[in-house]
């Protein structure tokens, strides 16, 4: 489980070979729904994230990304505490939503994690129907009304962009959708809980380029609700669903901007070999 560990002395930027993290301006009429401050993460001895500081705009969606084992997942993790069950994790430093305190012992994890859904890497409907696997947390959290479940499922559904596709077998199993589906599907059972972010983790790295079209698509139609967060290996998929973009490097915040700044004028040489396709 996560701890607040003591400080642990660092290298200064300036003596490791890393220069400070270069910042764009970055503008929301909404303004921050995640504040990152001077965040760092162990994995025992092993420090895996550095220093990190900024703060992801509400309404809005930040792309992270940055080579293989650079810290993207553990930082989006890092969000909503799924790290939490990693055994001999440490952090030090301050993350925020909605100006709340996501680390500390008198945080309810359970309610953070219920703020900010999650949709992974490859889709993972469970082995039940269609309605079961949107209405699973609201179960969960006790409700049995089932007409608020079968509004909330069907709400739920069309906010992914999959009702009018399954609306006349929800009793069908989950595991019979096509894997497009069934990542959509994994995005209504996210949005069931009318969180406030969404965390995406590699969301299309399993589908096809159909299906990854579509899930792009319904990311744009999302952040009118949802401030969502992607860590992406593809750039041109960063370049077109993001808003912001931070690169990432060795665990270090390295830039950090709007997405057509950080794309086209990077102000740090690691930044423009990465986008350039000169290494990762």
């Amino acid at each position: 489980m996560a701890t607040a560990a003591a400080p642990r002395r660092r290298s200064p930027a300036s003596g490791d070979g890393f220069d400070p993290t270069v910042y764009h301006p970055v503008e929301s009429a909404s303004g921050a729904e995640i504040s990152i401050r001077d965040f760092n993460l162990w994995y025992g001895a092993s420090q895996a994230l550095h220093n990190i500081s900024m703060e992801i705009q509400k309404g809005m969606v930040t792309a992270l990304i940055g080579p293989s084992g650079c810290g993207k997942s553990t930082l989006l993790r890092s969000l909503n505490r799924m790290n939490d069950l990693i055994d001999n994790l440490s952090v030090v430093g301050e993350v925020r939503l909605s100006g709340e305190p996501v680390f500390g012992p008198q945080v309810d994890v359970i309610a953070l994690r219920k703020r900010m859904g999650m949709v992974f890497q490859k889709p993972n409907p469970f082995p039940m129907s269609i309605a079961e696997n949107v209405t699973y947390p609201l179960k969960v959290d006790g409700v049995t009304n089932r007409k608020l479940l079968a509004e909330a499922c069907e709400q739920a559904l069309k906010g992914a962009a999959l009702w009018d596709e399954v609306k006349d077998r929800l009793n069908d199993s989950a595991l019979g959708l096509s894997g497009g589906q069934q990542q959509r599907l994994c995005i209504a059972r996210a949005i069931a809980g009318n969180p406030e972010v969404l965390l995406m983790d590699e969301p299309c790295s399993a589908l096809d380029p159909i299906a990854t079209m579509r899930i792009e698509q319904l990311i744009e139609e999302l952040k009118s609700t949802y401030t969502i967060v992607i860590v992406t290996h593809n750039m041109q998929q960063a370049a077109r669903v993001s808003d912001n973009t931070a690169f990432m490097y060795l665990g270090r915040l390295i830039e950090y901007g709007e997405t057509n700044e950080v794309f086209t004028k990077p102000l740090s040489r690691r930044t423009e070999e990465y986008v350039t396709g000169r290494f990762g």
